[in-house]
């Protein structure tokens, strides 16, 4: 069983074993690797050295083609479709209001967007934003419902649209609380080597750092939006993924550009291998976030919660992955 090492561990190396590979990679035990070889889960999490970021990986082996694996990664809105994802939609070439009009906001959200200022916001915004949401929504009114979701959609093609044309480093920084750092230099934060040691695909997320700068051969790359739980709050976030072709596997690599809540950035990779004369594959994927509520006294007792979220939803994850790459 011969996994392409190149693909998962970067150009330098050289086919392996990939029962060799996941033993360096993650520590897998011989107990995990016999689950994943019977079409079983396998997850490990790792710690960062500031204590901030979650990082997790998982593995699975599915039943399906390269050209199926790229396809239905295509379809994003059925490919993330779960109990979890609330709402989703992609954003058309040149963003427009109309690709999120499937984007409600609950009471909650419109009560933070009324009480927003910068230092002190339920919601992760710009201070720019924050005052056109309390300036622009008629608060208190018959119409302010209406009126917040179109103001939020406004937004968020905003912020798509300079994404799009100017990269990360021109969108505004998070204003509701002291200390946070700009969302380009929080990408780069992950891009560092880590324990993970062949972190995969370095053209690819240098490209997805210095979009709309750089150039990736071959890359087929688009943005959607998508209204998640997490956590106690529904997380409304733009994120811009990618699809290549490196070595007979696909990477599917996926870049967070905003989220209302939680994170301060994250990074996803998820790369299918087909095993050389068989109907089958494997399915890696990793993901490193930086979660902006770790921190303060209580953060050793967050990060532990934390990291066992990331596991476990990871596990039901790749497990629906399966089900959706198998489903003719």
């Amino acid at each position: 069983m011969a996994l392409t090492a190149t693909a998962l561990a970067g150009p330098s190396q050289t086919n392996q074993d990939v029962v060799a590979l996941l033993r360096s990679y993650v520590r897998a035990t011989d107990a995990e690797l016999k689950r994943l070889e019977r079409g079983g889960v396998l997850t490990k999490t790792l710690d960062s050295p500031d204590g901030k970021e979650v990082t997790s990986f998982g593995a699975i082996r599915v039943a399906c083609t390269a050209d199926v694996f790229a396809e239905r990664v295509r379809d994003i809105e059925r490919f993330k479709a779960s109990e979890y994802v609330l709402q989703i939609g992609r954003f058309k070439t040149q963003p427009g209001i109309d690709d999120l009009a499937g984007l409600t906001l609950d009471p909650v959200e419109r009560e933070a967007m009324h009480l927003c200022r910068p230092g002190s916001c339920g919601l992760r915004l710009p201070a720019s934003a924050m005052e056109h949401f309390r300036t622009s929504v008629p608060w208190g009114t018959p119409t302010e419902a209406e009126a917040a979701g179109t103001a939020m959609r406004q937004f968020l093609v905003q912020e798509a649209r300079t994404y799009l044309t100017t990269g990360s480093a021109a969108l505004g920084d998070y204003a509701d609380r002291a200390g946070t750092i700009p969302r380009a230099a929080a990408f780069r934060q992950l891009l560092r080597p880590s324990e993970f040691k062949a972190e995969s695909q370095p053209e690819l997320f240098r490209w997805l750092d210095e979009f709309p700068r750089a150039t990736l051969e071959g890359a087929d790359s688009f943005l959607y939006w998508s209204r998640e739980k997490f956590g106690l709050k529904p997380t409304i976030s733009i994120s811009h993924s990618v699809i290549a072709r490196r070595n007979g596997a696909v990477v599917f690599g996926s870049k967070q550009v905003f989220a209302s809540h939680y994170f301060e950035s994250s990074l996803g990779m998820a790369l299918f291998v087909p095993m050389p004369g068989a109907a089958y594959g494997y399915v890696t994927y990793l993901n490193r976030s930086r979660v902006d509520t770790l921190r303060g006294f209580l953060a050793p007792l967050a990060r532990i919660v934390a990291a066992r979220r990331a596991r476990d939803g990871l596990e039901r994850m790749l497990i629906g992955v399966k089900g959706k790459l198998e489903k003719p």
